[in-house]
């Protein structure tokens, strides 16, 4: 095995989470017909962290807290980075192959 697919296997030991999905932040009218936010957009209420990904074929929409969106998004960043260095590997390992 060579020292590219082992840097390749240090890489993906070092990843804490990994998830799919979409984060976004949303603000959003409440239902109250007196509030603030009927009048005016830029007061509506927010914002609102919505988490979107497939689970058994379905899309799910979870709705998180500051805390939960911080490590969401750098699960989804490190998920990215783990596809990209899968695909160096696969790409190592048939070169590899091929020299045998």
């Amino acid at each position: 095995m060579s020292i590219l697919i082992n840097k390749q296997k240090e890489k993906i030991s070092s990843k804490e989470y990994i998830v799919n999905g979409t984060l976004s932040k949303r603000y959003k009218r409440c239902g109250k017909p007196n509030c603030r936010c009927r009048k005016d957009k830029d007061l509506w209420h927010g914002p609102y962290w919505i988490w979107t990904r497939k689970v058994n074929g379905k899309t799910t929409t979870k709705t998180l807290s500051n805390e939960q969106a911080a490590v969401v998004k750098k699960a989804i960043k490190e998920m990215k980075e783990l596809n990209q260095i899968i695909e160096k590997w696969r790409i190592q390992s048939a070169r590899e192959i091929d020299k045998m």
